[in-house]
């Protein structure tokens, strides 16, 4: 490829991504209750046997993949994107989605170096597990470990990520 077309495509894909980023921006900001409590309370009120996934992760493994982005916000992440990544791309991603209210990624990509769901894990245990690392997180007091995209966050942007989190992988799961 030749300096001209790189040139051209570059700035042709930025034009279409600014535009794009503009207009999700523009949409109003959502106003629902984005509390772990009221999160939880979501989450007890769910029955699993009527959740179905639309993606090749199962409703179990979706779960458990939310459940473990809680624990590693305490325990700390197995991988991390480079420190220029987090305190460029990551900050400013993290304070969009904040200033949205609302989180968007790929629903289909695991944690950097995070285990998989154990085959044997059904949608009601996932849904505990969650639970119980919410509940863990929201009584926690201790450092928060860095996130692995984000950085340094502290406990109510933790919680608002998270939320965030849960709240759009339900774009996956079908009830």
């Amino acid at each position: 490829m030749n300096r001209r077309t790189f040139l051209i495509s570059a700035l042709s894909c930025g034009a279409i991504g600014i535009a794009g980023g503009s207009f999700w921006l523009s949409q109003p900001a959502n106003q629902e209750d984005l509390s772990i409590q009221a999160l939880l309370d979501f989450l007890a009120s769910l029955d699993a046997s009527k959740l179905r996934s639309d993606t090749r992760w199962s409703v179990a493994q979706t779960f458990y993949h939310m459940a473990q982005s809680v624990d590693y916000s305490i325990s700390g992440y197995p991988q991390h994107k480079p420190d220029w990544f987090k305190s460029t791309l990551g900050a400013a991603a993290f304070s969009v989605f904040a200033a949205k209210r609302e989180m968007t990624h790929n629903l289909e990509e695991a944690i950097p170096g995070a285990p998989d769901a154990p085959i044997t894990l059904s949608p009601d245990e996932a849904i505990a597990q969650l639970m119980t690392s919410l509940k863990r997180f929201q009584h926690y007091e201790g450092p928060l470990a860095d996130h692995f995209a984000y950085g340094s966050l502290n406990k109510h942007e933790y919680a608002l990520a998270h939320v965030m989190h849960v709240r759009n992988h339900f774009e996956q799961i079908d009830s």
